[in-house]
């Protein structure tokens, strides 16, 4: 691992971009038969991993893709806002996040969404912290880290919109 301002660097920009490669032909694969998907990305950094999913598996396939943000209003008892409306009924759905630490903003998520009646949800993160609080699987991960839980996981995104994923 290599040291930068006293953080562990554990993904480098090359490293999080072979990552979504793979993430995406893992969603192509679990997909096939889907004409279209909706992504659902948490925050800044889960629009931007998802809208390189997206265009990744628009790359290696014909499947449609729709790109739908996230944010989650901690101020006020967790409410979610989506930055547009879907009809997602019977439709593949994919939250994209970039870090699961307790597995609680993945929760949130997936109970607001299984009201819309989808066919099914899938969770795809770049690091799964492994402490897991609440029953979400994440069927999609770059990395599966096993931490303390005194470590954090930091994700940062350059100008360029170029991740890079420290451990301190």
């Amino acid at each position: 691992m290599k040291k930068d301002n006293s953080q562990n660097i554990i993904l480098d920009y090359k490293d999080v971009e072979n990552k979504i490669k793979r993430i995406s032909l893992e969603i192509i694969e679990d997909n096939i038969e889907q004409k279209k998907l909706f992504f659902f990305g948490v925050s800044k950094n889960g629009k931007i991993i998802a809208k390189k999913i997206i265009d990744s598996i628009s790359a290696h396939s014909t499947i449609d893709s729709e790109l739908i943000g996230v944010e989650i209003d901690k101020s006020s008892n967790n409410n979610l806002k989506f930055d547009k409306d879907s009809e997602v009924i019977n439709k593949s759905l994919i939250i994209v996040s970039d870090v699961s630490q307790s597995a609680k903003t993945l929760q949130l998520i997936i109970s607001s969404l299984m009201l819309q009646n989808p066919q099914k949800i899938k969770t795809a993160v770049m690091v799964n912290r492994d402490h897991s609080l609440f029953p979400v699987k994440i069927n999609f991960s770059g990395l599966n880290l096993s931490t303390s839980v005194n470590e954090h996981v930091d994700v940062k995104v350059n100008e360029d919109e170029e991740f890079t994923v420290y451990l301190n």
